[in-house]
């Protein structure tokens, strides 16, 4: 059975506050990098999974971020980087 990556990255929610972006972008401006204007700090989960097909892959990793990895309330979530590979051997 084929193995796929998807990287889920979840953040505040852009209508809230988000306390730990604005400290990571004051000290982005205290390095001298005026360039970067805002930051939104959140985190991410690489999920490695095995499926029959890509969308298979795909609602498994929506299901695991509807439920279990993101709090609908006061964050958001996307899906990116779903790809085939090859499987890691342990």
């Amino acid at each position: 059975m084929p193995h796929y990556r998807v990287l889920l990255t979840v953040l505040p929610r852009p209508e809230l506050l988000d306390p730990e972006g604005e400290t990571i972008g004051q000290a982005i401006r205290k390095l001298g990098v005026p360039a970067v204007y805002a930051v939104r700090a959140g985190r991410a989960f690489e999920l490695r999974l095995e499926a029959p097909s890509v969308e298979v892959a795909q609602q498994t990793a929506k299901m695991l971020a509807e439920r279990l990895l993101h709090n609908p309330i006061v964050e958001i979530y996307q899906l990116q980087a779903l790809e085939e590979i090859m499987p890691s051997v342990h």
